[in-house]
């Protein structure tokens, strides 16, 4: 698109530079009076709102509640500018100074030693022979050997 704007306005010009070549004397004349009376109304009217607009903002800049109002914001703004600033330092000396391999490496050692303690936990013995004889008064396991006596 670049490239064919470039070349609409080489063409344009180069079709004003003609146009104005082959005019005659007295119409450039003509053409540059009117360019210049619309360029100095323009002027005019851009400069006349101009000193309206900064007279509308001095009147308000006098009102001292807008004042201290302004004052105001601009401390809470340099405020958080400088709370920002202290964070973005932080982050950065952190991200400087400190030594991410060891950090690593010792989560990682920690991480293992975990996973070992976990491995020797999971082992779940069920033997209920063994829970079944503990488990029962001395009287009840005489009874229980001789019913295992007599199933011999």
């Amino acid at each position: 698109m670049s490239k064919k704007l470039l070349a609409g306005m080489l063409l344009g010009g180069a079709a004003t530079y003609a146009a104005w070549k082959k005019m005659a004397p007295a119409k450039k004349e003509a053409l540059k009076q009117s360019f210049d009376e619309k360029f100095n109304k323009v002027a005019d009217y851009v400069t006349d709102y101009t000193l309206d607009a900064l007279d509308i903002v001095d009147d308000l800049m006098s009102d001292s509640n807008l004042n201290d109002k302004m004052s105001g914001a601009a401390d809470a703004v340099n405020n958080v500018t400088g709370k920002v600033k202290d964070s973005a330092n932080k982050v950065v000396n952190r991200m400087t100074n400190d030594d991410f391999d060891k950090q690593t490496a010792d989560i990682r050692e920690e991480l293992a030693k975990n996973k070992e303690a976990e491995e020797d936990n999971n082992d779940i013995i069920i033997d209920a022979t063994s829970d079944s004889k503990q488990s029962l008064p001395d009287d009840e396991k005489a009874s229980q050997s001789e019913v295992e006596d007599s199933d011999k």
